[in-house]
């Protein structure tokens, strides 16, 4: 500001650093007091990962979500092996806590993606 004297420093001896500093720190202090407050703030919430679980129209339940989807289609759900790891997949992802939390009951149709299954709850 006009007026004030101005600064020596060295940068060799670092005589003048910590005079420097505080200037700089009421500068900043300054400025942002004379900013106005927001009067509102926004939360930004990332998209939750996982899936959902809703109900279809024909009664079956219909399980969404990226994981979910891709649990069944990069798999060969033919094979036995294939099927085994997108199972554990799924599982692992919560499906099956997710679909019994929504009411689902032993013999329900379940829909993730083109894949259809009869809904077994874990004994």
């Amino acid at each position: 500001p006009p007026g004030e004297a101005e600064l020596c420093i060295s940068a060799v001896t670092g005589e003048g650093i910590d005079a420097l500093v505080r200037r700089l720190a009421t500068m900043v202090a300054d400025a942002r007091a004379s900013q106005p407050r927001p009067v509102r703030s926004v939360v930004h919430r990332p998209v939750p990962p996982g899936v959902v679980v809703e109900r279809d129209t024909d009664g079956a339940w219909v399980v969404r979500g990226r994981p979910a989807l891709r649990a069944v289609a990069l798999s060969d759900l033919t094979d036995v092996q294939a099927l085994e790891y997108a199972q554990a997949k799924l599982r692992g992802l919560g499906v099956d806590r997710a679909l019994a939390r929504a009411g689902a009951r032993d013999g329900d149709r379940v829909r993730i993606g083109d894949f259809e299954f009869d809904y077994q709850p874990d004994e």
